[in-house]
């Protein structure tokens, strides 16, 4: 069985950057986020019809990578549980059902005390913190494996690493016991 990481948080946090990082120095693949690449070829505002395609990506391309390797997740379901319910509303069946479906693993919440770096596609430069409490009671009230990672550079990439490596040794700890 492969280890799921996800790197998660509020927009301008760093998660991309850092789960390319950690894709480097472990030398494992990082499953891109697929809203960035499929917003960007968008004209216009985006609907709630395009956030069902990206979620199932995302989880195709998810899928795909677990089936071969331990991999690095450039975020998942959960951050797109949590646009939705900001955007729309409730947050429909079929992104409730991918949610529950992926695999565990550990989630990297990146905290958000990098400076904000604006992007055409970011929304929700003074609203960070907030955001990083939703998602933080989130994977609390879902009993997920997480570690908060704080830090700029190398201290940050450092302290993911850490977690990653703590992490493993539960998994292994648990596997070994049970």
């Amino acid at each position: 069985m492969s280890t799921r990481i996800v790197l998660t948080g509020p927009e301008s946090c760093g998660k991309t950057e850092l789960a390319r990082q950690l894709s480097e120095r472990l030398s494992i693949p990082c499953v891109p986020e697929m809203a960035r690449d499929y917003l960007s070829k968008k004209t216009g505002s985006y609907l709630p019809s395009d956030l069902l395609v990206i979620a199932e990506r995302q989880h195709q391309k998810e899928e795909e990578t677990r089936a071969i390797s331990d991999y690095i997740a450039d975020t998942d379901q959960q951050a797109l549980s949590i646009w939705w319910q900001e955007k729309f509303g409730p947050t429909p069946q079929l992104i409730c059902d991918l949610y529950k479906r992926q695999s565990r693993g550990v989630y990297l919440l990146c905290y958000p005390d990098l400076v904000w770096e604006p992007d055409p596609l970011r929304e929700n430069e003074n609203d960070r913190l907030r955001l990083f409490e939703i998602y933080l009671e989130d994977l609390r009230k879902r009993e997920l494996s997480y570690r908060v990672v704080k830090g700029t550079g190398e201290t940050r990439l450092n302290n993911a690493i850490n977690a990653i490596e703590d992490y493993r040794e539960l998994s292994l700890v648990s596997a070994s016991s049970s």
